[in-house]
């Protein structure tokens, strides 16, 4: 008995603590950090994450012959800011590229928990519980641990993203300074999350009739830089065209995907999403060009905002919120149906973790083309990362001089990353993921190369391509003229 109220005090103690915004902030940057990192630690040698690999981790291996200036300009219209902060934590530290990446990840989602927080309590001014439970709520989510996967550019922008709403909220007498500089250094993270923050703060003084003008002077700067960064660009993209790349090529296909990958993400909460749906000044044009890029593909795949998969999984901040005003309009705050509440919570808890940890996880249930099935993976498969090594090091040893690989996505980071002699004298090219490498080997003819490689699965039988040399599950082939 005396063991049990014991608890109950320590319990109440740390509510009583917790109530207070700086130390919720606090927990919720070690939850964050924990959740995200385990995976990191679970996977010894390498980071986990597919971009991870494929693009952030070769960029940085080369960063120790390039300066600060080179790394801007050259990421200029990817994002510069995120690989400017990696060349100073590479040329302070001097820590290798990938035990960089393992700690940036955990790093960054917990600072998205702490900035989404205080967002909700000045942002959007709801109160402590509500904004304690939503964040808690979006931190076990598995689309926002998919984001914090390998999406380290648009965590970084998503974190300034809701810096600079907060700023816009604010009382302070720097309130436009601070817009304008954090609209800035959003753009500089991602593009496409600084259209999100155009759409929040111009909708914002729209709907509230006032600082119109302002609004759009402050903003002039980070529209000025998106518009170099991104021009030239589609506005839209007609994703039944042969003629796009990332065309699906089947309209049946699209509808699939957009609603695989809905589903996956949002129907645990749907009920509650529906339920506490509510109208709010700034999130209401938030959450409108949210659906728009999400679902114009639905209505008009030939006139389509690009990237649906991403806005899609964007929606799960907005709809945390009204997930936790649908708890509130079921009255599960209330002392009866508390024990309704706790349930549920630790429900959605349980889904993250083991999302996290790979122990278990829905998601693999329906095909789509951008959630993982848990946070445990990378491009390929860890028991062929040794295959591909030692693939590469064959071709290190016997590729023609003057020559070219052909790789495709999941394997281009590996590539680069393992064979000494990429884009030395064996040129790289890429070629889309889940695709044939026609592309890619039209593109190594035209450009006159005679001895053409690729790197891929060994039971694979492609036309024109013979096997020169395996390891296990992956090979060299060459392609026969």
């Amino acid at each position: 008995m005396t063991h049990l109220l014991s608890l109950k005090r320590a319990l109440g103690c740390v509510s009583r603590v917790l109530r207070l915004d700086r130390a919720s902030c606090l927990f919720f940057f070690a939850v964050g950090l924990v959740l995200r990192g385990t995976p990191e630690l679970l996977v010894t040698l390498y980071p986990v994450g597919y971009e991870t690999i494929t693009y952030y981790a070769p960029a940085m291996m080369s960063f120790h012959s390039k300066s600060l200036a080179d790394v801007f300009v050259e990421t200029f219209r990817a994002g510069p800011l995120f690989y400017v902060l990696m060349w100073l934590a590479s040329m302070v530290s001097g820590a290798h590229s990938f035990l960089l990446l393992k700690v940036t990840g955990p790093v960054l989602y917990g600072c998205l928990a702490v900035v989404f927080f205080v967002f909700l309590r000045v942002g959007l001014r709801l109160e402590w519980k509500m904004a304690f439970l939503a964040t808690l709520l979006l931190v076990f989510q598995p689309v926002a641990l998919r984001v914090s996967w390998d999406r380290f550019r648009t965590v970084l922008g998503l974190v300034f993203l809701f810096v600079t709403l907060i700023a816009l909220k604010g009382s302070s007498r720097f309130r436009w300074l601070l817009v304008a500089v954090f609209g800035v250094l959003t753009v500089l993270s991602r593009e496409y999350v600084a259209v999100v923050l155009f759409a929040a703060v111009l909708g914002y003084a729209i709907l509230e009739r006032k600082d119109r003008i302002m609004s759009l002077v402050t903003l002039a700067p980070a529209v000025t830089i998106f518009t170099v960064m991104s021009y030239p660009a589609w506005l839209w993209w007609n994703y039944v065209s042969p003629d796009n790349p990332f065309a699906i090529g089947s309209y049946s296909w699209v509808l699939q995907d957009v609603f695989s990958i809905f589903a996956l993400c949002y129907l645990p909460l749907l009920i509650f999403v529906v339920r506490g749906f509510w109208r709010d000044r700034l999130l209401d044009p938030v959450v409108g060009w949210l659906l728009l890029g999400s679902f114009s593909v639905v209505v008009i795949p030939w006139f389509a905002v690009p990237g649906y998969q991403r806005w899609l999984m964007l929606l799960v901040f907005p709809f945390t919120v009204y997930a936790v005003k649908g708890f509130e309009r079921f009255r599960l705050f209330g002392e009866r149906r508390m024990r309704i509440l706790k349930v549920t919570i630790l429900v959605f808890m349980v889904i993250g973790v083991g999302y996290s940890t790979g122990a278990f996880s829905y998601v693999g249930m329906l095909p789509n083309s951008y959630v993982a099935v848990n946070l445990v993976q990378s491009s390929i498969a860890w028991d062929q990362v040794d295959d591909v090594k030692g693939v590469l090091r064959w071709l290190d040893e016997n590729a023609e001089t003057n020559s070219c690989v052909l790789t495709e996505e999941r394997f281009y980071g590996w590539t680069l990353i393992y064979l000494n002699r990429a884009n030395n004298d064996v040129e790289v090219i890429a070629y889309v993921a889940n695709s044939l490498p026609q592309p890619a080997l039209e593109k190594a003819l035209g450009n006159g190369f005679r001895w053409i490689y690729l790197v891929w699965y060994t039971d694979s039988d492609l036309e024109n391509f013979d096997t020169l040399y395996s390891e296990n599950r992956v090979s060299i082939f060459r392609y026969e003229l």
